[in-house]
């Protein structure tokens, strides 16, 4: 443990029960009891990245096969038993501490973090409105809800929806959560899916649905945002999706929202190297 491997790590997640990692766990490090971690995923840093593990030894060999298999390395790992629990809280002083303080590993999308930097403030709204469309584990709408705005989300695939549940139970936030198909909305407001009204802010994240896309001009609200961002096909070979209807074409985005005021509009690359367009739009204060 001279190399301190887990100081080197992107995350440390500790294994062991709740109860275990109250009682005394390594600095820094993140609860996600064993038999919670296939279904948290969304509570991990985006893949590639390294981590180090805590627990007993089965656990982490298992755990170690599983994080691989799923595009993580595991650097390192600290076995922890009832015959070790006071060698390594004696060896570890500087490192170990007590409590319930678990470390948050998940970010929110970069499109999110560069509009709520740089333009939320433009949004004179004590509490805006957010339509979150395919959210997936929900990190998005968690993040937003913590920054005291109201988010509706929907996905399709309620297995998803549950982590997304769990991530904002775990993160004290309150997010209105839809489970329903978009890919068979229709153009009316009266549509089961997508929610009447207007929003503030409308949020696409690893999500295309083209015949969605017309109409989310008309669900913005005056002064509204829009932030997209999904894969696209800018000349590089995409080993997934494959599916070319869930891949832009190079400038697509700017064509159908022509209507709004185009702020970011720009390809840039994920952690794991595909390209995705990011994009930015302001409804005109002016347009209903």
């Amino acid at each position: 443990m001279s190399e301190k491997l887990y100081q080197k790590a992107d995350g440390i997640l500790d294994l062991r029960s709740r109860e275990s990692f109250l009682s005394g766990h390594l600095v820094d490090s993140t609860w996600m009891g064993f038999e919670m971690l296939a279904e948290s995923l969304n509570q991990l840093p985006a893949a590639p990245a390294v981590l180090f593990l805590v627990g007993d030894k089965p656990e982490i060999e298992e755990a170690s096969i599983f994080l691989d298999a799923k595009g993580y390395e595991v650097n390192g790992s600290l076995v922890i038993n009832e015959n070790t629990l006071v060698f390594w809280q004696r060896s570890l002083q500087q490192d170990w501490t007590e409590g319930k303080e678990s470390k948050q590993l998940w970010q929110p999308s970069r499109i999110v973090l560069d509009w709520l930097e740089n333009y939320r403030n433009d949004l004179d709204i004590e509490r805006p409105t957010v339509l979150d469309l395919g959210c997936g584990g929900g990190r998005d709408a968690v993040f937003l809800a913590k920054q005291k705005m109201s988010v509706t989300a929907i996905d399709n695939k309620g297995n998803v929806l549950k982590r997304a549940k769990q991530l904002a139970q775990s993160s004290g936030a309150q997010v209105t959560f839809k489970c329903c198909d978009l890919s068979k909305t229709v153009k009316t407001e009266n549509d089961e899916c997508l929610p009447a009204g207007k929003f503030d802010v409308i949020l696409g994240v690893r999500f295309l649905n083209r015949a969605l896309l017309s109409q989310l001009s008309n669900k913005l609200s005056p002064n509204g945002f829009l932030l997209w961002e999904t894969f696209v096909d800018n000349g590089e070979f995409l080993e997934s999706p494959k599916n070319p209807n869930f891949i832009l074409k190079t400038g697509e985005l700017a064509e159908v929202f022509k209507d709004l005021n185009i702020i970011t509009d720009k390809i840039q690359k994920i952690s794991d190297g595909r390209p995705v367009n990011a994009f930015i739009a302001r409804k005109p204060a002016g347009k209903i």
